[in-house]
């Protein structure tokens, strides 16, 4: 938990005294630590999980509970304190990135044949580059794109 990062946008001011509200920002990565699995496989388990409903529903009240814990000895209480909760869930963030020690040297053809078009479908996506980032998945749509339409 930590207070979002303090952006100050337009007409929008981030807080700058404790006694505004705020922003606060809890993260929860989900997986399947500490049980002899590589890495590729806590991605996955990791992946099926934060996509799942029942997380959403236990997030939205860990969220809560988490904060009062944390928090609780410093005055704060949740139904009190807390005006709203989001929640995202970017299942996308597990997009799995080779791993030298556990990967061989063919990690390249294993992309390049993961996202081979089949018809006129492409796949295209932060996991098509080997990795969890924006850009990665906007080069994938655009590589999709290029091999549809040249």
């Amino acid at each position: 938990m930590k207070l979002d990062f303090p952006v100050s946008l337009g007409g929008y001011r981030h807080p700058r005294d404790p006694s505004e509200p705020m922003c606060l920002h809890l993260v929860h990565v989900p997986g399947a630590p500490n049980q002899g699995l590589d890495a590729r496989t806590q991605f996955r388990i990791g992946q099926r999980q934060a996509a799942s409903k029942r997380r959403l529903r236990i997030s939205r009240r860990g969220s809560a509970t988490s904060s009062t814990a944390c928090s609780g000895p410093g005055g704060f209480s949740s139904a009190r304190d807390i005006a709203a909760i989001t929640v995202n869930r970017w299942p996308h963030g597990y997009g799995y990135v080779a791993n030298s020690l556990f990967d061989g040297d063919d990690y390249d053809n294993v992309l390049e044949q993961a996202r081979q078009t089949v018809g006129r479908v492409a796949i295209a996506n932060s996991d098509a580059g080997g990795d969890a980032y924006a850009h990665l998945a906007i080069d994938q749509a655009a590589r999709a794109v290029r091999e549809l339409t040249g």
